[in-house]
């Protein structure tokens, strides 16, 4: 299993927003789980606060929640892999995910 249920009820995609040169871009999307959108933003902002780049990076949009299973049934059917992880993401992790 992908996801850990103790982890969240749901899993969200988030992308986050930020400026560069000027020009506000997206990262590609994050997954989050949690129990609620409320949680799951508050997951991504401690993240971005951990980080020291809190006040660089928001949370420019949010997906409805997935149930896990559902969601993992959905990555197993169109055998696509999953977006990275926020609580498996390092700094350097993060930073790459915004530079593709």
């Amino acid at each position: 299993m992908l996801f850990d249920p103790e982890e969240g009820l749901y899993v969200f995609e988030v992308t986050v927003g930020y400026r560069a040169s000027g020009i506000t871009r997206f990262s590609s999307p994050i997954l989050v789980q949690a129990d609620d959108e409320e949680e799951a933003e508050e997951k991504v902002l401690e993240y971005l606060a951990d980080m020291d780049l809190e006040g660089k990076f928001w949370v420019e949009e949010m997906s409805e929640p997935f149930k896990i299973k559902e969601y993992e049934q959905q990555l197993k059917d169109e055998d696509i892999p999953p977006y990275p992880l926020l609580s498996e993401l390092t700094e350097e992790g993060f930073m790459e995910l915004l530079s593709e």
